[in-house]
């Protein structure tokens, strides 16, 4: 006979909550809780399934005796969730950012390493079958000696200006908290641990909406320890969106385009060979590993302290451009620019 599951609840209806729902249910587990303090919106997620909605993550531990949950709040509200349910012993899979600040990523820590609870972060990109097989290459030696590594991640979100992600004091800052976190992820998963990063952001009044208190563009480069190059681009303003990853070498580059999911590998004299990879969805992919981690005690392959890594990264990101991510003191108006 077949053992049961693990029981695994939701925290945060929104779009990335219902994703993990659905990733859940797609490897083979049925969530059994959603938590919003919006109850609304819980109960309303509740109809679409077999769930039970809750209002807080301390309602739903005094009553049920979970395993897991995945956090799919805004940031700020993380480590308050986090820490009391793995201080409970239940894994938790956070999506990213980890936290806004060191400070809270250093709380939740503790609270885990308190009970040897599981904390992992959602860094999808590295259950991306195409990041892997990049990841294989570039050890395999297939570009040379790796020099440089190029990710622009963009595209219009348009009325951000009304959304938390334009909220400082919920978001933690702007397109660098929101989407650099994970590119900056995938530099330390390719190239190694970065020594050096420098960014310039700007918040910029156009046709798609008005300058927004925390950065909507930003341009980071970076090194690592071993001295290979990196520039990561993010955007929300700009028009027709973007998701590319190129890593050169000495003898040749990769290059991904997430549009198409196409992958390819140029050689030295220029010529392109388009690489097969068996396609996969990375949220279930990242499900069904943490759900082995949580069954079977599977060694995680994102940890607590690559989410702290990431947003240690960006603190310095902010800092090396003389702002915090609340104060985007210069804004530009599109007939200034």
């Amino acid at each position: 006979m077949s053992r049961p599951g693990p029981r695994v609840a939701v925290v945060g209806a929104g779009n990335i909550g219902r994703t993990h729902l659905n990733s859940y249910r797609q490897a083979g587990c049925a969530p059994i809780a959603i938590v919003d303090v919006n109850f609304e919106a819980a109960r309303s997620v509740a109809q679409e399934g077999d769930l039970t909605p809750y209002r807080d993550i301390n309602e739903l531990l005094a009553e049920v005796d979970l395993d897991a949950i995945s956090i799919c709040t805004p940031p700020a509200l993380h480590a308050e969730i986090a820490v009391p349910a793995l201080r409970a012993g239940v894994a938790v899979l956070c999506e990213k950012p980890m936290a806004p600040t060191i400070t809270d990523c250093r709380t939740m820590i503790t609270a885990a390493e308190s009970t040897g609870a599981l904390l992992t972060i959602g860094f999808c990109h590295r259950f991306q079958p195409e990041i892997e097989t990049i990841r294989n290459l570039v050890a395999q030696g297939r570009i040379g000696t790796l020099l440089s590594f190029r990710n622009r991640f963009s595209g219009p979100l348009d009325g951000v200006e009304s959304l938390w992600f334009s909220r400082p004091e919920i978001s933690g800052g702007g397109v660098l908290m929101d989407t650099c976190v994970h590119s900056v992820d995938l530099f330390r998963y390719l190239v190694g641990e970065v020594e050096q990063v420098q960014a310039v952001m700007a918040s910029t009044a156009t046709q798609r909406g008005p300058a927004v208190p925390v950065e909507d563009t930003a341009v980071l480069a970076l090194q690592s320890v071993s001295g290979v190059l990196g520039v990561i681009e993010a955007s929300w303003r700009t028009a027709p969106g973007e998701a590319v990853l190129t890593l050169s070498g000495s003898a040749g580059r990769l290059e991904l385009d997430y549009a198409t999911l196409q992958l390819t590998l140029y050689a030295e004299d220029g010529s392109a060979s388009p690489i097969e990879v068996a396609r996969g969805d990375r949220f279930v992919r990242q499900a069904r590993h943490f759900l082995a981690c949580v069954r079977e005690a599977e060694k995680p392959r994102v940890t607590a302290d690559d989410g702290l890594r990431a947003v240690e990264v960006l603190s310095r990101a902010y800092a090396s451009a003389g702002r915090s991510p609340s104060t985007i003191s210069k804004q530009r108006s599109e007939e200034s620019a």
